[in-house]
């Protein structure tokens, strides 16, 4: 508080002020010097984390996009339907390595024994290409005096090739079609060094005509190659018996049965008849004996039998199958199944 000295009564002030400052002494002047805040330091490196941050987020949102996409495409690919392998391989029943090989090394040479058998002129030259030619010529001059043989002069077109494992040994299985429309159907089996034609079942050969033998001409029992179908009646199956009617097929059309029989009655507790249904179930299902294909251009729902039949002398014809040979039509030694 500025006011008179109490001792002089006078005021101090201008006489402090009236001092005068030494000549050439250089006035001081005192400057407020600010200190560094010490927010200062912090401050930068809030903003360097902050750009740490910043760098950090946009990574972990391109990482979380570049995760999204690929879960997308994986999901998206998931969903394409595969594409699906050649049909050949999913087939079950293409041959296998070694049953290729056997096609491929032997159906030529089959194709030609073929070829010149039906270009044949007579049974002797045309023994040349069949199996047991000396038991088979016989039968030959036998079947070729009532059925004209098939004409070979017709170009052959191979419609189905397939290898049978039968007791005797691998078969090669071969349907054909002659000039346009006739088929015909030949089984080869391995004789020495080479394949000859198995002619009985080539022929469909039976020890009798059968025409003849269903209209009571000729001897009363002989052995037949026929097609087989169940009959059903209005009432559905008989569980006591299965009824068969017996046919042979259309020379050239093997989807043709002809010249069907009576009605023939097989017990079906019996072995033969056990043995018949296991043939038409094998038949459902598109195979035949020993994995037969050739059986898929019969007649649906006929089954090939080698059989024995006897024939009654009364008037109604009637008609019994005496012995089951095979369930097939190759001429293989089989021990018969005689009926009951």
């Amino acid at each position: 508080m500025r006011g008179s000295c109490p001792t002089c009564g006078l005021d101090p002030a201008p006489e402090r002020s009236a001092v005068a400052a030494p000549a050439g002494d250089p006035a001081r002047i005192r400057r407020r010097v600010k200190k560094p805040s010490h927010h200062a330091r912090p401050r930068r490196r809030s903003r360097e984390g902050r750009r740490k941050a910043r760098a950090l987020m946009i990574f972990v949102v391109v990482w979380i996009a570049l995760v999204a996409f690929t879960a997308v495409f994986v999901k998206k690919q998931a969903s394409v339907e595969p594409t699906p392998a050649p049909a050949y391989v999913e087939k079950s029943e293409g041959p296998t390595e070694e049953e290729a090989r056997l096609l491929s090394d032997n159906l030529s040479d089959c194709a030609k024994h073929l070829q010149e058998f039906l270009a044949a002129p007579d049974a002797a030259a045309r023994s040349r290409h069949v199996l047991r030619p000396d038991r088979t010529i016989p039968r030959m001059a036998r079947h070729y005096s009532d059925n004209p043989p098939v004409v070979g002069n017709s170009k052959l077109s191979l419609r189905l090739q397939h290898v049978l494992h039968t007791p005797a040994g691998p078969a090669i299985e071969t349907t054909w079609t002659v000039g346009e429309e006739e088929r015909i159907e030949a089984v080869f089996f391995k004789e020495g060094e080479d394949w000859k034609i198995d002619w009985d079942a080539f022929a469909r050969y039976n020890s009798e005509p059968w025409p003849l033998f269903l209209s009571a001409q000729g001897p009363g029992e002989g052995v037949f190659r026929v097609l087989a179908r169940e009959r059903i009646g209005a009432n559905g199956k008989d569980d006591e018996f299965i009824s068969l009617v017996l046919g042979v097929p259309r020379p050239g059309h093997p989807d043709e049965a002809t010249s069907p029989s009576p009605e023939i009655k097989v017990k079906r507790a019996s072995a033969i008849g056990q043995r018949i249904q296991e043939a038409f179930d094998a038949k459902a299902g598109g195979t035949g004996a020993f994995g037969s294909r050739a059986v898929t251009e019969d007649p649906d729902g006929m089954i090939r039998l080698r059989v024995r039949v006897s024939r009654g002398d009364d008037e109604e014809r009637h008609f019994r199958i005496e012995e089951l040979l095979a369930v097939h039509w190759l001429e293989l030694d089989e021990p018969p199944i005689r009926s009951e």
